[in-house]
């Protein structure tokens, strides 16, 4: 009797995608694999690192769903704080050192890495340290990983059929990752933000340009906040024809879930 209800409360698992224009989260029976709940919470504007962290405590506070206990916790960071770094030649003891040349870094700032064993590539990146440090105290241990970390494992083996390669583009309402992958290598990865259809367009048509990339031939893959009748995509498809969009899985995750999708 006594361990039946907080077993099953204890053998879920916890899913986070943290953004600095949104949060999104699923949780799952680890036992049966089901998904229990699923949620995409777009803030009504973009904050700064220091205004995540209320946004954050205020979801926490009114969704239910996120008050259990949980027996594993993993947390996705979307920002473009981050350099890829080949496994070769990364030494742990200079993470600095290898984001100092694209990226402020402030004193309270931590600096990880996760390894993306497809592409024998380090990245390294800095976690929103005090968004780290409420989930540490409210959870204790739990794992968290950068985007284009999980997005270039998820796709590290496509591109293999088109020679020109693949172009895959996670959108989100104010940045996408866009991940380009030729002969099963990563060609390119970046991050952009953005605010308008034109900024949009521009980053993905400036990319295939500075790579030589042929645009007729290129396959494209979108996935995330956008569907067939958004100006995003219309505007995308006078440029490139061979466009499809991706969605996860996992229907309960949403259109937008693809990368909490690399966490089932």
């Amino acid at each position: 009797m006594t361990n039946k209800q907080e077993q099953t409360t204890y053998n879920r698992s916890l899913s986070i995608q943290v953004r600095l224009d949104g949060l999104s989260f699923f949780t799952q029976n680890l036992d049966s694999n089901e998904i229990l709940a699923a949620e995409t919470m777009p803030f009504t504007h973009k904050v700064d690192a220091a205004g995540l962290l209320p946004k954050i405590q205020s979801i926490f506070e009114k969704h239910k769903a996120l008050q259990h206990s949980f027996k594993e916790v993993n947390v996705i960071y979307v920002n473009a704080l981050f350099t890829l770094v080949p496994r070769a030649l990364f030494k742990e003891s200079a993470l600095t050192d290898y984001l100092k040349f694209n990226t402020k870094i402030l004193k309270t700032d931590f600096v990880t890495y996760d390894e993306i064993a497809n592409q024998e590539l380090m990245n390294v990146y800095i976690p929103y340290a005090n968004v780290n440090n409420f989930f540490f105290e409210k959870f204790g241990s739990f794992r968290f990983y950068h985007a284009i970390s999980k997005l270039i494992e998820k796709i590290g083996n496509q591109g293999a059929i088109n020679p020109e390669g693949c172009l895959h583009i996670n959108i989100h309402s104010t940045s996408f990752e866009l991940v380009i992958i030729q002969n099963k290598k990563l060609k390119l990865a970046n991050v952009f933000n953005y605010i308008t259809k034109e900024d949009f367009i521009y980053y993905i048509l400036f990319t295939i340009e500075q790579l030589e990339l042929d645009p007729e031939k290129l396959e494209v893959k979108i996935s995330g906040a956008i569907d067939k009748n958004d100006k995003r995509y219309t505007f995308l498809y006078k440029y490139i024809r061979n466009i499809s969009i991706s969605t996860p899985e996992h229907k309960k995750l949403g259109p937008e879930g693809l990368l909490l999708s690399t966490l089932l």
